[in-house]
Formats: structure tokens, sequence, C-alpha cells
């Protein structure tokens, strides 16, 4: 049990403006950590660096919680939209907790009077005013049925020859769809854990132990060359050679033999590249994706670290298992897997080994004074109070700070 700590009247007040004062300079700082995630997502880094998502390159580089990294992540994004909340929290002015809750509902319309209400409230105070802002703006004045008709979804093909799916539905439906996808997700891309939930449901949620998918879920019909290995769907799309490598890494394969017009004359029997019985022990071994980094563990591939194309053996020790994303990072984005001294060495397209887990950088012993170091370059003021609320205490009109906001 820790010894009580006693102290002065005037070393309790010096040790809470301390207090208030570190933490505006580490809301400060959070402002530059923000800025640069934001410049890193933009950029791709993430993607370069073999994650799945920023949030993802942010829980394996920093070690920071999948939660708050996908969040940390929206906030950098609102707060290029935001001027005036964005200076707050750079100048120290305003906690990161506060920023977070006005970036869920601000605009660039009502952000000064959120901002006005930020400095007069405390973090639970404006997190309410926030909700009730966001529950009075989406149902102000209309009919509940002409918001139950605007319910929809649409495809369309985009010119990427990808497919756009747009879904708009009521806020507690569309919590429900973005948990089951963040459930599938697993921590990943949100549009992986789309494909998850559909896999999902294709397949009647067939389990294993309950730890998820050990076999493909639904079955596409794939023709693959043996002359170049390049391929196309039943639709009729193209489909690369190293793209065909990736899915015959963990597909059944039916040979056909065709003559000069392209008439089937022979055709053998399906075999599976990777059978259930070594699915079921690569399951077993590596509960999931072995990417640095990843922590998906449904719906992943058996991938072959020297392909059976190239003379590789299906065996447990020339496989392992990795999600449908990262597959296609080791065959397509040039990322690779090596087994090394009976592990799995993993680099990047450059060559670059990529560690399990990165080492965290050394600090010097005057980190504090570097980050008052930088908040003075920067020509920012911080003191205890900078970030202190100026509520008197009084009960607050939650209704009337609705109402200035919405008017």
């Amino acid at each position: 049990m820790e010894k009580e700590l006693s102290l002065s009247r005037a070393a309790i007040d010096a040790l809470a403006d301390d207090i208030a004062e570190t933490a505006a300079h580490i809301d400060a700082a959070t402002h530059r950590l923000l800025v640069l995630i934001r410049d890193f997502d933009l950029a791709g880094g993430w993607h370069q660096q073999g994650a799945l998502s920023c949030a993802h390159w942010l829980s394996w580089r920093i070690g920071m919680g999948l939660g708050p990294a996908r969040e940390k992540v929206r906030v950098a994004h609102c707060l290029a939209g935001l001027p005036l909340i964005d200076e707050a929290l750079r100048c120290g002015e305003l906690s990161y907790s506060k920023v977070r809750a006005m970036t869920r509902v601000a605009t660039p319309a009502s952000e000064a009077e959120l901002l006005r209400q930020a400095r007069l409230t405390t973090a639970a105070q404006l997190e309410r005013i926030c909700r009730f802002y966001r529950q009075a703006r989406s149902s102000a004045g209309e009919d509940p049925r002409v918001i139950e008709d605007r319910r929809w979804v649409e495809t369309r093909e985009t010119d990427d020859g990808m497919v756009s799916i747009q879904i708009r539905l009521l806020p507690e439906e569309a919590a429900r769809v973005m948990r089951a996808i963040e459930l599938g997700a697993e921590s990943g891309n949100l549009a992986d854990g789309a494909v998850a939930l559909a896999d999902a449901a294709l397949a009647g949620f067939a389990t294993h132990g309950g730890e998820g998918m050990i076999r493909p879920p639904v079955e596409v019909v794939v023709h693959v060359s043996a002359d170049n290995l390049e391929g196309r769907t039943e639709a009729g799309d193209g489909l690369s050679a190293e793209t065909c490598r990736r899915l015959l890494c963990d597909a059944g394969v039916v040979p056909l033999v065709e003559d000069t017009a392209g008439q089937t004359i022979d055709v053998g029997r399906k075999t599976r590249s990777a059978p259930a019985a070594l699915r079921r022990a690569l399951h077993s071994r590596d509960r999931g994706c072995r990417f640095p980094g990843c922590s998906h563990r449904r719906f992943c591939d058996a991938h072959h670290v020297k392909h059976w194309i190239d003379g590789g053996e299906t065996s447990l020790s020339n496989m392992l298992t990795t999600c449908r994303r990262h597959h296609r990072y080791l065959h397509e984005f040039g990322f690779s897997v090596t087994l090394r001294d009976g592990e799995f060495a993993f680099f990047d397209p450059d060559g670059r080994e990529i560690p399990a887990v990165p080492a965290r950088p050394s600090l010097a012993q005057a980190s504090f004074d570097r980050l008052a170091a930088i908040r003075a370059w920067s020509e920012i003021d911080i003191s205890a109070a900078s970030n202190q609320p100026g509520w008197d205490g009084e009960a607050v009109d939650y209704d009337g700070c609705v109402a200035a906001l919405m008017s």
C-alpha cells in the first residue's frame, strides 16, 4: 500500500497547476500527432509498410489500441475542415476529449458556437451537448415515415473497375451494421469486414471451435491458363497471373483440357491445394493471420511460402495463414515471406524486414522540455489556465445549448 503523501496547500496548488499545464502540453502535442497521422494516411504510408489501414499501422508501430487508433484517424481528418477547433487544440486550449466529441457533430457553420460552449463546459457536459445536438439535428421537424423512406441500398460500377455500395439506414440500424462489419474486420480495414460479413452469411456462419472460418466460405469459378497463369472470371473479367497465383494458393483445382477452338475435351478430378486436415492444422498453429501487426482471426487463406506451382510442398512447414488482404500483399503488392531458422520472416517490396513488434523510439531525459520548446517555437503560450473550462458551477441548460447550435 502506498504511503499517504502529506503536502501543504501551496504545494497542492502547485501540483494541480503542474498537472493542468502538462495536460495542455500533451493536448497541443496531440494536435501535432494528428496532423502527422493525417499526412501519413493521405500519403498511403501505412499501405507501403504492409498494414491493412492507418489505424492498424498505429496499433502495430506505436502500440495504440485499435479503437483509439481509428478515432485518432477520424478526428485527424475531421479537423482539416474545422479550422477554429483545430487551432484551439493546437494551442492546448481544449482537451482532446472535447475535440473528439465536437468532431462527431461539428460543421463549418456550427463550429464557432460549439467552440464557445466547449470553453464553458466540462468534457462530460460537452459530450451530452453534442449527443443532444446530434439527436435534434437528425429528426428536427421531419415525419418519421419520411425518414424511413430514405433508407436504401445502391450499387454502381466505378471507373477503376471496382463496385461502390452505398447504404442509408436509420441510426440504430446503421449502428448494428457497422458493429457487425467491425467484428468481421477484426481490427482491419472496414471493407474487409463488409466482405467477411457477406462470407459469413453465405456460408451459414460455419465455424470451427468457435474461432472462425477454416475453409473458403463461397465458391467463385476462375478459369486459369496453364501456359501463362492468366485467368478470367465466369463474367469474363480478366485476372493477372499474380492474382491467379494467389487464388491457386488455397483453392479447389479442376484440370480441363481444351482443343484449339476452346471446347472442353477432358475434365479431371477436383483437388484442393490445401486439404481440410491441413487447414485445420494451420488454423490450430497460426490462430489467424501471421503478417506482422495483423490481428485477423477469421476468413484466412492458406499461403504457400514457396508456391506449389514452383515445386513448393503443400505442407505445414511451407504454409501459413494470412487474411485476405495480406494474401494480396504477398502476391500482388510486392511483399514477401521466407522461412528462416524455423520462423517466418516478412519483407516489404524494398527487401526490408518487417519486425513482428517495432522497437519503441528512445526519448531524451528532457522530453517534456522538448515539447515545451516546440510550443515556444510555434509561439504558443501554455499555462495551467490554458484549458481551464469557464463553467460557473450552475446547472447546464442543455436545451438552450442545442437551440443555440440549431439556430
